[in-house]
This record gives C-alpha cells, structure tokens and sequence, in this order.
C-alpha cells in the first residue's frame, strides 16, 4: 500500500463557487455545505471563488487542500472551473493528475442533474441534498485520505455510500451504456435531506455585490408543487416540502430582532401554507424581508401589503410565455387574469417596478406566441400604470430528469430572431424593457445540461477560451441538443430514486393535449407509485 503526501485523518477542503464571490456567498447551497462540511469531525473548510482564488478566510491556495469541492448550481458556471484548476498549478482533466494530487468533489444541483459533461475532470460526485448522508462520504475520506488517488477511489467506488459517484469506476460506451468496474454499484441514489433538517441560512455575511443587498437568507421551501414540464426543481425535488413556522422562528428572532432584512429562499416561496405568519413575525420583530419572485394567482391586497411593508421594490413574476396554450402545454396554469391582476395590485401598493421572467424557444412555440409574449407584457404595462416593466427573456434550455429532455433545443438563428420580434414589438410601448439572455451562451448551457463525457474535454481545452462557436457546429453538439430518442439511454440514467421514464414520458405526451401537469397523490412520499412508475 502506497502513501502519499496528504496527511491521513484530516480532510482540509477547498469549498470552491466557480462564480463572483457577491454571487456566491448568496447560494444558499454553498453557505449550507460550508456549515456542513465545518460541522464533521477532524474537517477544516475554506471558501474560495472565480474573482477570489485565495481562501476567504485563510488566503491559502486552493492547491494547499486535500480535497477540493466544487459547489455547481448553474451549467453555465462550468467554463470556469478547468481555469481555476489552472491557476492553482492542477491540471483540469482526472487522467492528467498524479497519484498524490488533491481530490476533486463535485456537487450541487447542476451536478445532480448530470454528472457526465464533468466526469473526466471531477474524481468524485456527491448527487443530491447535502444534509443526506454527506457525512459518511467524509468519514471515508478521512480514513483513506493518505493512500494513492486511485486506490481511494477504487475503494470508494466499492463501498458504495448512498449518492456517491466515482465516475472513474466505469466504462461507458458511446450509447451511454456502462460497465461497472471495482465493484461500483450500477446505480446511484440521489440522497434528500431527512426530515426535520435545519433550514439552510446565512453562515458568512455576503460580499460587496450581493444580488440580495445584503439579506440574511433563511430557505422556507424545498422542492415546487406545480410540475411545470420543463423545470427540474418540480420533478427532481418533489414532493414539494414547507419548512414549519416553529423551525424558521429562531432565525427570525436572530436577524429580524437586530433590523435586518430576511430573503426567504425556495422556489415555492408564496405557496408556504404560512407565509402571512412569516412575513408579520419577521415585521413585528423590526425587520424586513424580500423573495425572489412570487406567483401572481397567489398575490392579494393582505400579501402585496406584506410584501410592500417588508420592503419590497420590484415585483418579480414568472409567466414563461405569451399564449395560455402555450403556457399550459409548459405546464404553468398561470391566466392573464391574475397576471394583470398583480400587476393591478402591484400599482395600487405603490410597488412602481415590475420583473417579468419570460422563455423563448419552448416546444410548440410560433413567432405567433412570441408577438403574443410582447402584447401581453404591454398589457401588464398598462395595468401596472407609472412605472416599469423589464421582461427578462431566456431561451428554454432542456434539462434532465424533466418531461421536456427529450426536447429539441431551438437553433440559435431562430432564438435570435424571435428576440429581436420580441424587442421589436415592445420597442414602441413606454416603459416596457426587454432584456435577453444570449442565445448562443444559452445552447452553451444547453450543451453541458444533456451531454456525455465528451464536455469534458470541450471545457478543458481552454477555460473560458473555449471555441464554443466553433463546437456548436460539430454533428456531437448537433446530436446533444436535438431531438432526444424516448427509447435510447441518456447520460444520466444510472442515477436512481429520481422520477421514472413512464411518468416524464406521460407528462410529455400530456404537453401535446396541453393538459396540466399531474397532480402528485401524496405530499409526504419520496416519489410514490405515480412518480416511480409502480
């Protein structure tokens, strides 16, 4: 048995957010894996970003840690992390590093999701909620953190700890088949987090350009009700979980009984069961809070007055798209009602900003629908009176484990053109911004959402100077954001206790008669007999 130079017993991680540190210390997946990892015995945890390459809070090198971890919530923080890697004297790919290099753990929902477009630069994946069994994961590492790289992963692909993937441990073939090597279980389990676990929350105060203006950020929810078809948060953490008032009170009493501001953080935010209650304790305590976007058929006068004497300046809504037939075949059973509605309400409290997040691209879309998107925001205008609306729209990007990833990703001439029908229609409406997102960096992120191993040698063939043009014109990235087969494997399908083919594929088929999502029988099951296909 071979030992090499990190020291046995001792696990010093690198905690690494490849982004701005502002972006990242308000990821609340970073700052509750920072408290986690902090927590295990004989752990010590540093946070590191893009612009900050130094620890934060010891200004070591990323090189000085024997295991560095990479936080990934977003595909398109990918093309950072090979140059990162670079600038720490590590080479990007896991062939190209030696026996005594530090070890390379990758998580996050982005990397939940599909771990393969980074397989052949990470040697170790933990797929799902942290505050599932991480913790034997690090007991692992611990123990055999001073034996060679790659007997410690041989080992640790034979142990088979729940929602830990050696990528190394497998030979996959061209069709995503795979054989299981050392012993490596043939699947993987996404973990969730037990029940009753502690809300993620601020640890470390954010940096200077902190998209949430310095909040301290309390999770409420986990998981979305609504099933919209091309969400992965509504399918891959379902069921829908709502974090008790009782729970969430100590951090109220904590941030809001000094003056601060709370975000309250989920994707479910104002379909919380006691949101009301929420939003009055944290301003009876003295504080304030803001939410990052609401849902218009929930909003009234007692919610938008909330929000309003909460601090609230911009009102941020999801409608994803122009024609209600269009929206119902996304899944989202949003009315113009209640969007006009909102933005009615909106007026009357005195909140002069509006946010509109919008999608270009969906399946089933015509350039009808996209003039359609740009009326309907006008109208939303008119109802809102004085003020501003800025209509933020994206390409649909489809994402794995989601009725939609089998989906056609639009080719970039007609995202283009489609936005610049969209700019052109609202151009002339006062007040009324469109703000889009670029569709060649969207098919990007397209790319390294539905890819095999083969990103990896894209992403380390130059950081963030990668061609990218260049290989979106190859037949592999042509393939990769076509039309998937229902019938073929998919580079993520050896993950498990995710929602079953037979349920993607009813919701798919479903999308077709423009029928809304199925509803889930049971909010307590994980994935119960619908969800899994039993």
């Amino acid at each position: 048995m071979t030992k090499v130079r990190r020291p046995a017993g001792r696990a010093g991680y690198a905690l690494i957010f490849p982004n701005r540190c502002g972006v990242g210390m308000a990821n609340l997946g970073l700052q509750s894996l920072y408290r986690i990892i902090s927590a295990l015995p004989g752990a010590v945890c540093d946070l590191h970003f893009a612009d900050r390459p130094r620890g934060l809070l010891t200004g070591q090198s990323i090189a000085s840690s024997s295991i560095i971890a990479f936080s990934l919530s977003f595909e398109g923080d990918y093309p950072a992390i090979p140059e990162i890697l670079r600038q720490a004297g590590i080479a990007p790919l896991a062939a190209d590093r030696g026996e005594d290099s530090p070890l390379l753990l990758a998580g996050g929902m982005a990397a939940t999701l599909n771990p393969e477009p980074l397989a052949e630069i990470f040697d170790i994946f933990y797929l799902g909620e942290a505050e599932g069994p991480f913790a034997l994961l690090h007991e692992f590492l611990s123990e055999n953190i001073g034996l060679e790289r790659s007997l410690l992963l041989g080992r640790l692909a034979a142990a088979s700890l729940p929602g830990v993937y050696v990528p190394s441990a497998y030979r996959v073939a061209a069709d995503y088949s795979r054989e299981p090597l050392h012993g490596a279980p043939e699947k993987v389990a996404m973990q969730r987090a037990p029940e009753g676990w502690e809300p993620a929350h601020t640890v470390i105060a954010g940096g200077e350009d902190d998209p949430f203006g310095g909040a301290r950020l309390l999770e409420i929810s986990r998981g979305c009700p609504h099933g919209c078809r091309f969400c992965a948060t509504g399918y891959l953490a379902r069921p829908a979980r709502f974090i008790p008032f009782e729970k969430l009170l100590p951090y109220i009493e904590k941030y809001a009984g000094k003056g601060e501001r709370i975000g309250l953080v989920g994707a479910a935010v104002s379909n919380h069961p006691e949101f009301a209650r929420i939003a009055r304790e944290i301003l009876a305590a003295g504080g304030g809070f803001t939410v990052s976007s609401f849902r218009a058929e929930t909003l009234d006068d007692e919610m938008l007055g909330l929000l309003r004497e909460g601090g609230l300046k911009t009102l941020t809504l999801a409608i994803e798209a122009g024609t209600e037939q269009l929206r119902r075949r996304a899944g989202k059973t949003l009315d113009e009602e209640a969007l006009l509605r909102a933005a009615q309400l909106a007026s009357r409290h005195r909140v002069s900003r509006l946010k509109v997040y919008a999608m270009v691209g969906l399946p089933g879309e015509e350039d009808s629908d996209v003039e359609e998107l740009a009326r309907l925001a006008g109208r939303v205008k008119t109802a809102l009176g004085r003020g501003n609306v800025t209509l933020s729209a994206a390409p649909f990007v489809p994402k794995p484990h989601t009725p939609f990833q089998w989906e056609k990703m639009e080719d970039e001439e007609v995202l283009r053109r489609r936005i610049r029908l969209l700019k052109r229609i609202s151009g002339p409406i006062s007040g009324l911004t469109v703000d889009a997102e670029s569709p060649k960096w969207s098919l990007v992120q397209g790319l390294l959402s539905r890819a095999g191993r083969e990103a990896g040698k894209w992403l380390a063939g130059g950081g963030e100077g990668v061609q990218w043009p260049r290989i979106l014109r190859t037949p592999e990235a042509a393939g990769i954001l076509g039309a998937r087969d229902p019938d073929a494997l998919l580079p993520w399908d050896f993950i498990s206790e995710t929602p079953r083919r037979e349920l993607l594929l009813e919701e798919r088929r479903r999308s077709g008669l423009i029928l809304p999502p199925m509803p889930c029988p049971s909010e307590s099951c994980r994935f119960c007999g619908i969800c899994r296909g039993d």
